[in-house]
């Protein structure tokens, strides 16, 4: 860009140019920068006891209470400092009625640098299974 923004206080402003810095997996910005599932997987486990240890399902709050938990899981799991990672939180809330459930997941990743945990908790009425999604991108 050839324009210089006049700027009255301090003359032409100086355009700022980044450069690339070449680093192409979460290794180069140090050790905490990778997902690491065990901080994830106690953070999920933590939660999950908070919110859903006397909890009785109710079909009209299960979706609110669902939700709540999403939220709560990605402001904690951000506090961990994963800033080059997309997160993608998935809870599942039912009725437990002596039924059998299977809930299956599939994804196209790097299994260098993308990761996830799972963690599941269930009461004489109700089931909860929540996964976090770690996707590393640039």
């Amino acid at each position: 860009m050839d324009e210089q923004v006049s700027n009255s206080y301090n003359g032409p402003m100086k355009e700022i140019i980044y450069e690339n810095t070449y680093i192409t997996g979460p290794a180069g910005y140090g050790e905490g920068a990778k997902f690491q599932r065990g901080k994830v997987q106690d953070i999920l486990r933590a939660v999950l006891k908070e919110r859903m240890e006397k909890q009785q399902y109710d079909p009209v709050k299960a979706a609110q209470i669902s939700k709540h938990i999403a939220e709560d899981l990605r402001e904690k799991v951000k506090a961990l400092g994963y800033e080059r990672y997309k997160l993608v939180i998935q809870v599942t809330l039912g009725q437990k009625k002596g039924q059998a459930m299977r809930i299956v997941s599939r994804c196209l990743w790097d299994t260098n640098t993308d990761n996830f945990a799972s963690e599941y908790y269930e009461n004489d009425s109700l089931y909860c299974v929540c996964q976090v999604f770690g996707l590393y991108y640039e």
